[in-house]
């Protein structure tokens, strides 16, 4: 069976595909384009998280977004919408 990447695979795509963008990205977008550029299954993106309100993919991406905010490394300028810090 095929394993999602980890939360610090995840926040390297993110940084990648938020350096392609000129402008501050949706989280629909990211999740997309970060589940293109690992070439992620259909079924691996809908595995079920524990608690079964989202998907394991989606919950691995929020707390992937929310490290590289802690580390000054992204920002949020607005709910659902993220950006590089300068």
């Amino acid at each position: 069976m095929d394993i999602l990447p980890s939360k610090s695979e995840l926040a390297k795509v993110i940084l990648q595909v938020m350096e392609k963008s000129p402008d501050p990205i949706s989280v629909t977008v990211m999740n997309e384009k970060v589940a293109k550029e690992l070439n992620l299954s259909d079924d691996l993106l809908q595995i079920e998280e524990m608690n079964g309100t989202d998907t394991e993919f989606n919950y691995r991406m929020r707390w992937a977004r929310t490290e590289l905010k802690n580390k000054g490394r992204i920002t949020n300028p607005s709910r659902g919408v993220w950006e590089l810090t300068s």
